[in-house]
């Protein structure tokens, strides 16, 4: 039985629904808008910096939600190799960094910070920390990916090892969708941040395909489907 109509709204409902997925959903237009004017002066230019602002409200207390699980365990917990940790601490970090810099940023486009040295100089932070802050994420996501087990253990049944073997591969294709975005999202940094000579549509495109997958990942899971009766 195929999702039904309700089910893809609620999906939507469910997306919406999130703070998160209203900023990468306006992510999205913003990029698309980039991509569409080229950079170029015009009503499509205007469209984008006016999403672009509109974002900032979703990010409120961004920082101090990336942050939180650090002040609660600021230590190793042991469940994952130490430098696994230490890496996800960092990005961690480096992302509360990003929003909270991007804060100032706002702080400066609505007018509360006139100095325009500091709105620049944290915007170039903004950037650094979430390209760095992507790199992290490249990096996990990769290590997670190589250490996949899927040698059969000893007295598993046929049946177990099939299983175990179908959700190491389920994992290792979501940790695969995540490594492929960061690597979208550290070119979109390196792009804004002009490290390459990268046009202004391409920075869109980059946006968009970043954009698209964030939101992806961002929606619901459908609800689980009635199995078939079985006939007689």
């Amino acid at each position: 039985m195929a999702p039904t109509y309700a089910d893809h709204l609620n999906v939507i409902k469910g997306f919406c629904d999130k703070a998160d997925g209203k900023d990468k959903l306006t992510a999205l237009i913003q990029y698309a808008c980039m991509f569409i004017s080229a950079g170029e002066p015009g009503n499509i230019k205007k469209i984008q910096a006016s999403v672009t602002a509109a974002r900032k409200v979703f990010r409120v207390m961004r920082p101090l939600e990336l942050v939180t699980p650090l002040l609660i365990q600021p230590g190793f917990t042991g469940k994952q190799p130490v430098l696994l940790e230490a890496i996800n601490k960092v990005k961690s970090i480096l992302m509360a960094i990003y929003f909270g810099a991007d804060h100032v940023v706002w702080a400066h486009q609505i007018g509360l910070i006139s100095d325009k040295k500091i709105g620049e100089r944290y915007q170039k932070l903004s950037l650094w920390s979430w390209a760095l802050g992507s790199v992290c994420t490249i990096a996990a996501e990769g290590w997670q990916i190589t250490a996949a087990n899927v040698a059969r253990k000893e007295g598993e049944t046929e049946e177990e090892y099939g299983k175990r073997v179908e959700e190491i591969k389920k994992q290792i294709n979501q940790r695969m969708f995540v490594l492929i975005h960061a690597l979208f999202q550290a070119a979109l940094a390196a792009g804004l941040l002009q490290l390459a000579p990268l046009k202004p549509r391409t920075v869109g495109f980059l946006g968009v395909v970043a954009s698209a997958m964030n939101c992806y990942m961002l929606l619901p899971a459908y609800p689980k489907l009635a199995p078939k009766p079985k006939t007689q």
